[in-house]
């Protein structure tokens, strides 16, 4: 929905870090959303959307990169039968006509203020740990995003353990080459209202689903659910 509404136009948050529901691309972006989700052809799930993914409940899913970590390599399904999971990974996807945009977050290193002999330690572990081979070795291994270019260039060649690895950096390769990096507001409150607003989401779910399939009209549930969105401030 962020991705949507970004390429779309206009700001996405405001002064606040918070949403700017003034902006007519956020409401149609969230209501092309609400439509679905009310319907329930799209569910909230955990961070890495591995656990509906491997027991078959979802057939798809958006995801961070390292949420690779969490997939099993069969499907088992409710009534204890299983089968290979063919995992597929993919470029996000974007809005057709639109510029590719990519959400990227992550980790850093720090080292204390304390003697210059650390100091030069730690500057010297920091450039073998970011070493173009050992970068990509490290990465592939958890399902991060290269940090130079070098190891980014290593990719076509590194000899990956599985196909779905090798989908998985050749989509990131993609999406580095021909999608825009975006960073979410580093708002300290921002992540708190959106675990507020997820959890609302899913305790409403049920009874919108059920109103749905008694033939209540899909606009007014969607209607309901951005109330919802706008209610968390």
């Amino acid at each position: 929905m962020e991705l949507d509404a970004l390429a779309r136009g206009g700001n996405l948050y405001t002064s606040n870090g918070w949403y700017d529901f003034e902006n007519p691309a956020l409401r149609e972006s969230w209501m092309q959303f609400a439509r679905s989700f009310v319907q329930g052809h799209i569910s909230l799930s955990d961070p890495y959307a591995s656990t509906q993914l491997t027991t078959g409940e979802a057939l798809s899913g958006i995801g961070s990169t390292a949420g690779i970590l969490y997939f099993n390599d069969t499907v088992t399904y409710p009534d204890n039968t299983s089968e290979p999971t063919n995992l597929r990974v993919l470029p996000l996807p974007k809005t057709k006509g639109e510029k590719g945009i990519m959400p990227v977050t992550g980790v850093g290193l720090s080292a204390y203020r304390t003697t210059e002999q650390k100091a030069e330690a730690a500057g010297v572990f920091l450039h073998w740990f970011t070493e173009n081979q050992r970068n990509l070795e490290f990465v592939v291994e958890t399902g991060y995003m290269p940090v130079n270019n070098g190891a980014f260039d290593a990719i076509d060649s590194h000899p990956f353990p599985n196909e779905s690895y090798r989908e998985l950096y050749e989509s990131i390769k993609t999406m580095r080459e021909t999608y825009t990096p975006f960073v979410q507001t580093t708002n300290s409150d921002f992540y708190g209202k959106v675990n507020t607003l997820y959890e609302e989401l899913r305790q409403m779910q049920p009874s919108w689903i059920q109103r749905a399939q008694q033939g209540e009209p899909i606009d007014l549930l969607a209607e309901e659910a951005w109330d919802l969105f706008c209610s968390v401030q």
